[in-house]
């Protein structure tokens, strides 16, 4: 019986640029999960700039399969005047970054990181999500606010002022599509937590082209 011929590049999906990516590399073909065994000449980590497990879980594997790895991820923001940003490792630092004095905050992050904010009874938060459930999380005072968009720097002001926000958490995410809360807490004056990307055990690529070339070069 045949085999299929093993893609020359295996490509894990979670970020907007993903297939684009894919679109760009012949040979390569995109998965949204990690398969067990990496049957690929080569692994492109394409994920959500700002994941932290599945580039661990990547990492490991491409090292036992002795398989080059290359981290795919659109450029950080950049701190414009008026901005004033704590950068953090995690979202634990990110709550011990908090300032006390900040008893409404702006939480926009995913569910684990989330997670270290559970048992606060000294904020109230105004929650950023599609469909979890912060009760569920241990959050003791919060509001909900839809994740879906568009949004743009005067709805996320506006949004701010109305929740009588003092604080802005969200992650580097890069991009426009989230750039607009960034905007908006540099309109209103808040400060903004910003947990950072986490570190990669591989070459990065920031475009297209870079990738390119990094697969060109194998």
């Amino acid at each position: 019986m045949a085999h299929a011929t093993p893609p020359d590049c295996l490509i894990v999906a979670g970020s907007r640029e993903a297939h684009v990516l894919a679109a760009a590399l012949p040979g390569a073909v995109l998965v949204d999960n990690i398969p067990a065994h990496l049957n690929a000449r080569a692994v492109i980590d394409a994920s959500h700039p700002c994941e932290r497990g599945i580039h661990s879980r990547l990492a490991t594997l491409c090292a036992g399969q002795a398989l080059p790895l290359l981290r795919y991820a659109r450029p950080g923001w950049v701190a414009q005047p008026g901005d004033d940003w704590r950068m953090v490792a995690d979202g634990v630092a990110a709550r011990a970054a908090l300032d006390p004095e900040w008893s409404r905050v702006f939480l926009c992050l995913g569910r684990d990181e989330r997670a270290a904010f559970a048992g606060d009874e000294s904020r109230h938060y105004l929650v950023r999500t599609r469909r979890d459930d912060p009760a569920a999380e241990g959050l003791a005072y919060f509001t909900l606010t839809a994740k879906a968009g568009p949004f743009t720097a005067g709805s996320e002001a506006d949004l701010m002022r109305v929740h009588r926000i003092d604080a802005l958490v969200t992650r580097d995410a890069g991009g426009e599509g989230a750039y607009p809360k960034i905007e908006g807490a540099r309109l209103v004056g808040l400060p903004v937590v910003l947990i950072d990307r986490p570190p990669v055990a591989c070459p990065i690529a920031r475009s297209v082209e870079e990738a390119r070339a990094w697969f060109a070069s194998l």
